[in-house]
């Protein structure tokens, strides 16, 4: 293993110190940073077949992470075709015209290295962390699949049956599980948008290997990319390397755009009770869609889920765990879903009993929140722990960095400006809050799914 502890304690004081220097002020030095808007040298070019780089230069480990996300994730996935895009990501592990099935993983792991691969409801990562010297590796590695997959029969039945059988063990393992894809499609009843990714049964076996050859030359083209690369590296020599292994790979055709939802149809009811033998305690999920939120509303929003549910100082967690005590425990968060945003809780109680009057005590927090100011101190401490999570994410590891600056110029189209999103936030009063809150908590939306065992 690579040491690297003092130098992640260094990044971790990086991540304070920016704090500090935008909340208080600072010397000449912190005042050019902040002008800068970003605490690493950072770049961005584009290659003639459309692929977007992204390079953020960071000596302070020998280590590099590479990113290379596709703007393509479950709502792409073709209807009573759900876990095509799932399924996609593990083929992408099954080998290209120059490595072999699993080969991928090996390089990387026998190069003293990690990677893994995700897939989201609109994007799909895959991410390499490997010493500094290895960069080429794994851009060899990314290009080679990008350019050459190769799918055959085999290769999508040993996948399939990978998939089913994950899902059985995890249906066992993380009973809830299945539960949160259920509140998605009542959140959302439209194919595209509430279906679980990982599919049915009858889903993964109707995928044939025309549907997923078609899938791949659509979405995993250079021009539906980003690629990038944040560590040991500078700038000049990454776009070297870069042109030297994705330069040649053709680009694609246009990928469609998303699709609109129809939300016209309703799934099912808004309160359901699920009786569940695989689960042991009592549990209760809710959940409401925020219409199509403005662009100026979006920050605002994001310090709902400080206020209401992020953390211990969390107006529903102080209520319903540390003073009425009717939850074992709580968690939730305000999802982003392209044009849309849904705040989700989930909370386990001892009883069907303490499941109820949870109910009740969220509907009348929240109905309080529309009628009442929140406090200057409140909203000051939600808005310090936003402003340390959305730090963090670019000043801890490299990896945290590539993945947010990916995922954020996928979204947006743009690199994040850390001042602009910091003063954005800042501006929030609590009349902004209350504003938004009568807006969209509405009751008559509000979604509940009890999950009792037998």
């Amino acid at each position: 293993m690579i040491a690297y502890k003092k130098r992640q304690n260094r990044r971790l004081w990086l991540a304070g110190a920016i704090l500090v220097f935008l909340f208080f002020g600072s010397g000449a030095e912190a005042v050019e940073a902040q002008e800068a808007g970003f605490p690493y040298p950072l770049s961005r070019f584009k290659l003639r077949n459309g692929l977007e780089v992204i390079v953020c230069e960071d000596s302070s480990v020998p280590l590099i992470s590479v990113v290379v996300t596709y703007a393509v994730g479950s709502i792409n996935d073709p209807e009573n075709k759900a876990g095509l895009a799932f399924m996609m990501q593990h083929l992408m592990f099954q080998g290209s015209q120059n490595v072999g099935p699993m080969q991928h993983l090996m390089y990387i792991q026998n190069a003293g290295g990690e990677l893994n691969a995700s897939t989201t409801f609109d994007k799909t990562f895959f991410y390499e962390t490997v010493p500094s010297n290895q960069l080429s590796l794994v851009l060899w590695l990314e290009s080679d699949r990008m350019n050459s997959l190769e799918i055959n029969e085999a290769k999508i039945a040993r996948i399939k049956e990978l998939m089913l059988a994950n899902e059985q063990q995890r249906s066992l393992q993380e009973p809830y599980a299945r539960y949160f894809f259920l509140m998605d499609q009542i959140l959302y009843p439209d194919f595209s948008y509430g279906h679980s990714p990982l599919g049915t049964v009858d889903n993964l076996n109707s995928i044939t290997v025309d549907d997923v050859l078609a899938f791949y030359r659509r979405y995993y083209v250079p021009n539906n990319a980003v690629l990038c690369i944040s560590g040991d590296i500078k700038a000049q020599k990454a776009r070297e390397l870069i042109s030297k292994y994705f330069e040649t790979i053709p680009r694609g055709a246009e990928p469609p755009s998303y699709p609109q939802p129809d939300f016209s149809d309703v799934y099912s009811s808004r309160d359901q009770t699920i009786v569940d033998p695989l689960v042991s305690t009592p549990a209760l999920e809710f959940g409401l869609r925020l219409e199509e939120p403005l662009s100026e509303e979006r920050p605002a929003l994001r310090l709902f889920e400080y206020l209401l549910i992020n953390g211990k100082s969390s107006r529903l967690y102080k209520l319903l765990v540390s003073r009425e005590r009717v939850a074992l425990y709580l968690s939730g968060n305000l999802e982003d879903r392209r044009s849309f945003m849904s705040l989700k809780l989930f909370l386990l109680a001892n009883n069907q009993i303490m499941i109820d009057r949870s109910k009740k005590l969220i509907v009348d927090e929240l109905n309080k929140f529309k009628l009442e100011l929140v406090s200057d101190r409140e909203l000051v401490r939600a808005k310090n722990k936003y402003r340390f999570d959305f730090l963090s994410q670019l000043t801890t590891t490299n990896l945290d960095r590539s993945l947010a600056l990916s995922e954020f110029y996928l979204r947006w189209g743009q690199l994040p400006d850390i001042n602009y999103e910091l003063a954005a936030v800042n501006k929030i009063t609590p009349y902004s809050i209350l504003s938004l809150s009568r807006k969209y908590l509405q009751e008559g939306k509000y979604c509940f799914v009890t999950i009792l065992p037998r």
